[in-house]
């Protein structure tokens, strides 16, 4: 996957655009398709992909997979580009920080090392640069470095975020409204187009997956069934006043949209992300065919 200037990640503008980190070649600038994995710690954010980049492969094209977590011990994954190659926790734990300062400390640190992180991925050539973000998230995604980082990385380059929600988060409604809280607070902090997908999807039952996935967007759905939950369930008022708030939100916004099943035990709930990051890079076809020219 070294670089090479006939591959199809280079669109060729006929001259070197100047001011950018992309390498070029003889007028063909590199373009990096950028997914940026995002969720609570334990949503299997790195199993995912591992999965989804062997499956990009079978499929003709090719993955990137970079490692954004100075913390974790192994990857189910070996890591193209590894930040553990410029920063690790055990720096910050050997200074005499606990184990949350360290993290902190760590993650904040990527900053310092994200221009190098570029040029490592731009040693490569890949239809998709997967990032695998920290395991904790609310240490990158909620803090200002990592939202730096990220910009520092991705540069202009095309680039979207798949957030992953727990399946045990779908079991009630008060968990669900929680879970696409959460993942609106991502979306707004980081701003990215943001797909949205419950992981372990195997653990569902099937009344979830067919009769309430797809009709979260429904007007009025999720807060009845925060309602009828609240009755049920003698809920204050406090309590189904802001869960109804914040459900309307997210529902009243458009942020919901469509809501992905995803398992990596299900080859066909995995083919059905891919097609959705083809649509949002490619407008659907495959890497390894070649679009009709216009």
């Amino acid at each position: 996957m070294r670089i090479d200037p006939e591959s199809r990640g280079y669109v060729c503008t006929g001259r070197v655009t100047p001011g950018l980190l992309n390498t070029h070649f003889a007028g063909c600038t590199v373009v990096y398709r950028f997914v940026v994995l995002l969720g609570p710690a334990g949503s299997g954010k790195s199993t995912l992909a591992a999965a989804l980049g062997e499956l990009i492969e079978e499929r003709g094209g090719s993955a990137l997979l970079v490692n954004l977590d100075p913390a974790v011990e192994k990857t189910p994954y070996d890591p193209h580009v590894d930040v553990r190659d410029f920063v690790r926790i055990d720096d910050f734990l050997a200074e005499g920080l606990g184990p949350n300062g360290a993290l902190v400390a760590a993650v904040a640190s990527i900053i310092n090392f994200s221009t190098d992180i570029r040029r490592r991925i731009e040693e490569y050539n890949a239809d998709i640069v997967l990032l695998d973000t920290p395991g904790q998230m609310e240490v990158f995604a909620y803090r200002i470095s990592g939202a730096a980082s990220l910009s520092t990385i991705i540069e202009d380059d095309p680039s979207m975020s798949v957030f992953l929600m727990d399946a045990p988060f779908f079991e009630d409604p008060l968990s669900i409204v929680s879970a696409l809280t959460l993942a609106s607070s991502v979306f707004v902090r980081l701003r990215l187009p943001q797909l949205n997908v419950v992981s372990k999807s195997d653990l569902l039952s099937k009344a979830v997956v067919e009769e309430i996935l797809p009709r979260l967007g429904e007007e009025g759905f999720l807060e009845n069934m925060v309602s009828e939950y609240a009755r049920a369930r003698g809920l204050d008022s406090i309590t189904e006043g802001l869960a109804l708030n914040l459900a309307y939100a997210v529902r009243s916004s458009g942020f919901i949209g469509e809501i992905l099943p995803v398992s990596v035990h299900d080859e066909e709930s995995l083919k059905s992300l891919y097609a959705r990051i083809l649509q949002f890079f490619t407008g659907g076809y495959e890497f390894a065919e070649k679009p009709e020219e216009a």
